[in-house]
């Protein structure tokens, strides 16, 4: 078995910390709702890292915008437990495929409930 490539464990990494930093309340004018960071992505030279996050409130649009204007102490606070030489600039991006997933299941449902309802005929 391959071990994990760097950028790999760093984004695990960079996952954990932003997870517990938006649970902890350190950012102090942060307002975001129920947030999970789904995955991270760390550019080969590590000068970025893409960062995927997920709502349950649909609230998509504001909390991508206070996140954006939090980067600065998100990356603060990541900085003070990673140690790293140069921290990656975080990015953040809506992760859209758990309503994928829902939307398909829906469809699913949709096309048994038919199938179950015209076989009564």
């Amino acid at each position: 078995m391959r071990g994990y490539k760097r950028t790999d464990r760093l984004a695990e990494l960079i996952r954990e910390e932003i997870a517990e930093i938006l649970v902890s309340g350190a950012v102090k004018d942060l307002q975001v709702g129920f947030v999970t960071i789904t995955r991270v992505r760390v550019s080969a030279d590590l000068s970025f890292a893409d960062v995927y996050f997920s709502v349950l409130d649909g609230s998509w649009g504001y909390t991508k915008r206070q996140l954006e204007e939090h980067r600065v102490a998100i990356q603060g606070f990541m900085g003070k437990d990673l140690r790293l030489k140069r921290l990656p600039k975080l990015r953040f991006f809506e992760d859209r495929s758990l309503e994928h997933v829902e939307r398909v299941e829906e469809l699913i449902r949709r096309i048994k409930g038919e199938e179950e309802g015209g076989s009564d005929s």
